[in-house]
Parts: structure tokens; sequence; C-alpha cells
């Protein structure tokens, strides 16, 4: 998954001569609650209504975030997330060269997270906690999968404590106690298992 493939791509923007009340009537009438600054084509920085301070005629350049944090097409989508993360920052406006080509924001991001975690299909969700050991995965996805399982979602987290990784997956086409018997077999700690 990169960048390009979640990023808005008819990104509005504003120019630094645009007022502070136009662009706080860009946001509240709009779906999104930031804009790229440019200077013609150059994008110079980035605003949200947060910053969109002082009398309604000044300059936007006024009050802009400049030189924001950028992101390309071609980066993966962790490393983006990443990038905000770090930088604390809710979007990153996506170049090509100089070129702006879209937009991506935390929004996205939750969305791509829902999607990993299907959470919008039904299924058994399960959370196990695994030793970090090559081939626990494999036991785990062909046992499902030998029963009749069909994985919806799969995710691996590192924990804190040593040795061992959070698998979180939703698995269709078994029951909750099919796969709590199939997990039992297995080396792995099943910490919570649901039907949603």
């Amino acid at each position: 998954m990169l960048v390009g493939d979640f990023m808005t791509r008819k990104v509005v923007t504003v120019q630094t001569s645009a007022t502070v009340a136009e662009v706080r009537q860009l946001l509240a009438v709009s779906d999104f609650r930031r804009v790229p600054v440019m200077e013609g084509d150059k994008l110079v920085g980035i605003v949200d209504a947060h910053h969109l301070t002082g009398e309604g005629q000044n300059p936007v350049r006024y009050c802009m975030v400049p030189h924001p944090v950028t992101t390309r097409p071609d980066m993966p989508i962790e490393e983006a997330a990443r990038l905000m993360a770090d930088h604390k920052v809710s979007a990153l406006p996506v170049m090509e060269g100089d070129r702006l080509v879209g937009i991506i924001t935390q929004t996205d991001l939750f969305r791509i997270g829902v999607d990993a975690l299907g959470a919008r299909q039904h299924g058994v969700r399960v959370t196990l906690r695994v030793p970090e050991m090559r081939g626990i995965l494999a036991d785990i996805t062909n046992a499902i999968t030998n029963a009749g399982g069909y994985f919806i979602s799969l995710v691996t987290v590192t924990t804190p404590e040593p040795d061992t990784e959070l698998l979180t997956m939703k698995i269709r086409d078994l029951t909750q106690r099919q796969v709590a018997d199939i997990l039992a077999d297995l080396s792995v700690e099943v910490l919570d298992i649901r039907t949603t």
C-alpha cells in the first residue's frame, strides 16, 4: 500500500494572498479541515482552522505553517503514518518533484486501519499473544485455512514484552467455537475472541 493509492488527488489550495476570512469560509463549507498554501505553482505552506488567527482581511501567508512536511506518492503508507506521528502533523501534502499532486490525512489513515482490521465485515475476531518465532504465523494460518476458514484481515503488532507479538485476525466461514478449538492446539495465548 502506497500513499498514491489512498491520497486525495483533487486538492483544493489557496494562494498566499487569500485572506484569513476567505480561507475560514472555504473550510466552513468544505469537508476538509486544512488547505495547502501556494505561491503560484509552488507549495509554501499549509493552514487549518486553528492557525487562522488575526484580522479577517490579513493574508493567509501570515498564519500558515511554512515549509510543511511532505511525502511522495510512492512512499509506503506506514512510512507516511510514521512521518505524521513523528512530526505531530495531521496531513501531508504529496509531491512529485516540485508539483503538488495530492494530500493524505489522518482520516485517510484511520480508514485504512478500519479496513486493515476488517471492521466493516462480519466474522470471528481474535487477538492472540504469540511468541516471536519463525513459522508460528504459518502454523496459525495453515490450521485455520485447512479447517475452511477465510481470512478477512491479519495484523501483527510488537508488544513491550520481550519476544512476543500481538496478532489480531478476523476470519469468516468458521464459528467462534471452531476457531477457539483450532487455536487451543497451537502455542498461542488467546487474549480475546468474539463474533462481530
